[in-house]
């Protein structure tokens, strides 16, 4: 393995060669051979892959736009051109006597993930089959120079000969987030068979260096290949064409090949996808890996690496967040390369989790920091400095281009930016983001539309730390461009909210411990009122005094309050009573008591209305408070590690009895981000991402 993949990294040292090395494919001859449409259109409503991924992946360069998830053993969404278009369901292989089984390598096998090289995103995928019969080994990359995703395959027969087996490639195309009125067709270009699917002038090309024997393409849950195959134990339609809820299926010959490759392509036209599917699949396989892996080697040693301390799930943190960003509109950084539950989601969500936060954001770009990748976390708060409105008004979320996905007011994620330009002494962004969205704060909090969570309004004690910590810092960056009036009104506002946030947030009346601790959020500026709140997600209707989130923490990591604040001790101790399970795997935290986010019961997916989980990153905040107590955190930092799936992924929320990863998003961004920062602080001894001129202005007492 070692000597293998140091042949692969001698292809950096001959860059420039190598990436001139292979011409593509300058002409292509198509043939379509539409002869049949398929019948019963437009087939069953399709859903989304599941929402663990064993990994994600793309070149860590700007000329490969397409982005590969990995679940269950397979390639489930890939994404092109931008990184918010899914354009695929699954691409998965069949197994099949023919006479007396069916196995589908995404349910019937055992299946394992590794890398192969440890500081790139390239994968191995090892499908045994659960009765022992075959193996499937899958290698998984992204060409470095094309779109196209390139998958190597080899079949192994372990009981019986090789002639006993007949295997299938399928294919489900959901192009530009949809599955409904996908095309699909059958041409030979140059020659060599392709499978075609298309929909708002984006192209996929599926071809093989392997013959084909039978093919096909059918309506989703009518006579698509999958649901022929597992009626017949073959393939018994054969059509060309079909437009609908689609699905593609190609007869693999392994009487020619059981070691083969194939790739997936896109392209603006049906020529261009063609052509780059014929590109990749000439170009020497080698040659691609190692570039490929060289681009990731070379983005790992530029990242701090803590004197040789920095472990596994740190690079591979950082190597998600920046695969995480489009590559188009620079500086978008999604939450994750997924759709939670996506099994129970269909053509309705379009959206997912591949939009940009200015909270998630704003964290990705604090992991970057820590690790010395300033320039990402620069083209991070650009992309913020884009999306803010005239009046100060920072979008919910966004597609990666700037455009509002919600529209929720949520203030953190008003000062959440402002911060984040302290940190990176960005004073040319004064007027363009920091004055509008530090106006913005004054005029409309400290109430809150939303809080963190994005589910209820009111008076948040972790929405009220980052506004005064928002304030504080813009009052700095207004000093730096001479604007003394605003810089006084800033830090006036934020002394008066600094003080008012026991008074808004901390009852004395609770029913927990001894009555005294910060509540999730009050609807109305009493925090003893006999207030009824109401839990999202079908959560029910409670007092606010019952409701409890650790989330309050946000005051002492944003330097707001000292970490022995009695207030801060209390909570402490109310929030662990009601919101801390010991798993396994160590312990997480509830995001609030009575939390409808998340599957009603293990087997039943999320719809709106269910039970919220742990997450994962809830334990690393607790990490970094133990840090901001002078405290080491490296059981904090285990306890994360021990959270993460076979491929480092790090899960939105896990379940208390086996602290695995639900069906919620994953990897999450956010979680990998907190993973990184508890990390750099643990090291460095202190908060890595507190600002300090708000800790030395309220802890220290120093204005």
């Amino acid at each position: 393995m070692l000597k293998r993949i140091g042949i692969l990294l001698i292809f950096i040292v001959i860059g420039v060669f190598v990436l001139s090395g292979c011409s593509d494919v300058s002409y292509v001859k198509v043939e379509h051979l539409d002869k049949t449409e398929a019948s019963q259109g437009p087939g069953e409503r399709d859903t989304w892959a599941t929402a663990q991924k064993q990994g994600i992946g793309t070149a860590n360069n700007d000329v490969s736009k397409v982005w590969f998830t990995l679940a269950q053993g397979a390639l489930s969404e890939i994404y092109y051109p931008t990184i918010d278009r899914a354009n695929s369901k699954f691409l998965k292989f069949i197994v099949t006597d023919g006479k007396t089984f069916v196995a589908d390598e995404t349910t019937d096998t055992v299946s394992k993930v590794e890398k192969i090289n440890n500081r790139s995103l390239a994968y191995r995928l090892v499908n045994i089959d659960k009765r022992g019969r075959y193996k499937i080994t899958k290698e998984i990359f992204t060409d470095p120079r094309r779109n196209s995703v390139v998958m190597k395959v080899r079949f192994e027969a372990l009981k019986g000969k090789m002639e006993d087996y007949k295997l299938y490639l399928v294919y489900d195309p959901h192009i530009s987030n949809q599955g409904a009125d996908n095309e699909g067709y059958v041409v030979k270009a140059n020659g060599e068979y392709g499978f075609m699917a298309c929909r708002n002038n984006v192209y996929s090309a599926l071809m093989t260096d392997a013959k084909w024997g039978s093919y096909s393409v059918g309506y989703n849950g009518v006579n698509d290949p999958v649901s022929d195959l597992k009626k017949n134990k073959k393939m018994t339609y054969k059509f060309d064409r079909a437009k609908g809820n689609i699905i593609e299926g190609i007869e693999i010959d392994l009487r020619d090949k059981t070691e083969f490759k194939t790739v997936l392509s896109f392209g603006e036209s049906e020529e261009e996808a063609l052509k780059t599917a014929l590109s990749t699949l000439k170009d020497s396989y080698d040659r691609m890996l190692g570039i490929y892996i060289a681009e990731w080697n070379k983005y790992c040693d530029g990242l701090k690496n803590f004197g040789g301390e920095a472990d596994e799930l740190y690079y591979t943190s950082l190597m998600f967040l920046k695969a995480s960003e489009d590559k188009t509109n620079k500086g978008a950084f999604i939450a994750s390369l997924s759709i939670p539950w996506g099994e129970g989601q269909g053509d309705e969500n379009k959206g997912g989790y591949h939009l940009v936060w200015a909270r998630d954001l704003y964290h990705i770009a604090n992991a970057f920091i820590a690790a010395k990748d300033i320039d990402s976390a620069n083209r991070a708060l650009d992309f913020l400095a884009m999306v803010v409105e005239k009046n100060g008004f920072m979008p919910q979320n966004t597609w990666i281009n700037g455009d509002p996905y919600w529209n929720g007011i949520q203030m953190d994620e008003q000062a959440d930016p402002i911060i984040l330009a302290y940190h990176l002494k960005r004073y040319d962004l004064y007027e363009k983001l920091v004055k509008p969205l530090a106006d913005f704060i004054v005029r409309v909090g400290p109430k809150t539309g939303q809080e963190r969570w994005e589910e209820a309004g009111g008076y948040s004690p972790a929405t009220m730390a980052a506004e005064v910590a928002g304030l504080v810092c813009a009052a700095d960056i207004a000093k730096q461009n001479k604007d003394m009036e605003r810089a006084k009104k800033y830090l006036e506002t934020a002394d008066k909210w600094q003080e008012l946030i026991d008074k808004l947030t901390y009852t004395t009346k609770g029913p927990y411990g001894n009555g005294q601790y910060y509540i999730r959020i009050a609807g109305l500026p009493d925090p003893d009122a006999d207030f009824l709140i109401s839990i999202a997600n079908g959560g029910g209707v409670y007092d606010q005094k019952e409701i409890v989130d650790p989330s309050f923490l946000e005051l002492v990591r944003l330097g707001v309050k000292a970490y022995d604040d009695p207030k801060i001790l209390n909570t402490i101790s109310v929030v662990d009573s009601l919101l801390k399970v010991n798993t396994p795997k160590g312990p997480s935290w509830y995001r609030y008591n009575h939390d409808g986010y998340g599957e009603p019961a293990k087997g039943e997916l999320y719809h709106g209305k269910g039970k919220g989980r742990l997450w994962p990153l809830l334990t690393g905040e607790r990490g970094m408070y133990e840090i901001a107590a002078g405290k080491k955190a490296d059981d904090y930092l285990e306890y994360m590690r021990n959270f993460a799936n076979e491929g480092f992924g790090l899960s939105e929320q896990i379940w208390e009895d086996t602290g695995l990863p639900t069906d919620s998003a994953s990897p999450l961004n956010w979680a990998h981000a907190e993973y990184v920062v508890l990390f750099a602080s643990n090291i460095e001894g202190k908060v890595v991402d507190m600002p300090q001129i708000v800790y030395k202005r309220y802890v220290l007492g120093e204005r």
